[in-house]
């Protein structure tokens, strides 16, 4: 067998293993994403600074909006987005996730925490991801436990 079909067959073989891993019982952990981040102590701190942030860039955004909205040619509309919105819109981004990268690190780094504690397989942030799981798998919301551990 040539090398190139051992490495596909080797490939094969080790996604249908990974799939089978995946599709049997699991521990499989939910949180509700938007509840630990309202919880997150500071949060309202760090939401008005996002929001600060959205009202520095939201003027220009918006004027730069209305000069392309007024332009019929959908080509020219577009380039225009890209060259004067686009940019505006990754600045106001940057700075919002450079406000909210530390407490998204903690929230992150709690779940972990739950996750290995637990001996969870999976943490998801939305519960209707699962549309089926083994009659052996556990689903545990583990939100509230998550907020405990950040807010110690």
């Amino acid at each position: 067998m040539k090398l190139t079909k051992k490495l596909t067959t080797l490939a094969i073989v080790g996604a249908i293993s990974a799939t089978t891993a995946v599709a049997s019982a699991a521990n499989i952990g939910l949180v509700q994403m938007s509840q630990v981040v309202n919880s997150y102590p500071g949060y309202g701190a760090l939401d008005m600074k996002m929001q600060q942030v959205d009202a520095q860039y939201r003027p220009q955004i918006e004027k730069k909006m209305q000069e392309i909205d007024k332009i019929k040619d959908q080509a020219q509309a577009e380039a225009e987005f890209n060259k004067s919105v686009a940019p505006l819109l990754q600045k106001e981004n940057d700075e919002v996730n450079k406000i909210a990268q530390p407490m998204m690190q903690s929230i992150h780094n709690a779940i972990e925490v739950v996750r290995v504690e637990k001996k969870m397989d999976v943490v998801l942030d939305d519960p209707y991801t699962i549309r089926a799981a083994d009659a052996n798998s556990s689903v545990e919301n583990i939100t509230d436990e998550v907020i405990k551990r950040l807010k110690k």
